[in-house]
């Protein structure tokens, strides 16, 4: 037995290198997808499960030896950060979201679809001020189940049935906005109550060191003045010796 008849009864339909790259391209157009798609909402998620999504660099501030100055430039730097960038990127979070939901969802409305979104993106930043890695779990579960959805049965998107979930949004507008304001609003307040929480913890820590520290120096206090009379309850002076 030749090698040639030896392939033919493994292989008994042939083998061809042109069906073989046609086989290989529709793996390679699979990893490419897949693989964008994880790392974009790999990105995506821990940016959103961030809790300080922007750092606050005022290095540049020490410049001005006036606190006023430097005073001025932390609220101006505050203000342009989360009135002008952060509503860009909750805006964005709030699209991806409903673009999702879209297409995990068949027979509901936009109003519906953009409702779960808000409420998705909204617990997502509460649970970023509990504890980040709930957040993270939490920001995750919706874009991977979509991908392991369609890992599994591509047939259960229609791209039709999405495309026309999202023509809603034009009839929208009105409560896409109020939406907008809503997450806007809610990221001052977190952030406010979060200030307040700190404030207080940082302050009650300071009275805790400055008790420990008054009644630390109170013993040295006392053996700095030997000579004074004992003033504790059952406390006596020592008689003179004869």
């Amino acid at each position: 037995m030749n090698f040639e008849t030896y392939l033919n009864l493994v292989f008994p339909n042939g083998l061809s290198p042109h069906e073989a790259l046609d086989h290989l391209l529709n793996v390679g157009v699979y990893i490419v997808g897949i693989g964008v798609y994880a790392v974009f909402i790999f990105h995506f998620y821990r940016f959103l499960a961030s809790r300080d999504m922007f750092k606050l660099d005022l290095s540049g501030s020490e410049e001005f030896r006036h606190p006023l100055f430097r005073g001025v430039l932390r609220v101006l730097m505050y203000v342009a950060k989360y009135i002008v960038i952060f509503p860009i990127f909750a805006f964005f979070w709030l699209a991806v979201l409903t673009l999702i939901l879209a297409i995990l969802s068949k027979d509901r409305a936009f109003s519906q679809v953009l409702l779960v979104a808000l409420a998705t993106v909204s617990a997502i930043r509460v649970a970023a001020y509990y504890h980040e890695d709930l957040s993270r779990d939490l920001s995750k579960i919706l874009p991977f189940a979509v991908l392991g959805i369609f890992i599994i049965d591509a047939s259960y998107f229609s791209l039709q049935d999405s495309v026309a979930v999202l023509r809603e949004a034009n009839n929208h507008r009105e409560l896409i906005f109020y939406y907008f304001a809503f997450l806007v609003v809610l990221e001052f307040v977190l952030r406010l109550v979060m200030g307040y929480v700190v404030g207080l913890i940082a302050f009650r820590r300071r009275q805790l060191v400055r008790g420990v520290e008054e009644r630390a120096e109170s013993p040295g206090r006392a053996r700095a003045y030997p000579d004074e009379e004992d003033d504790r309850p059952g406390a006596t002076a020592a008689a003179p010796a004869d």
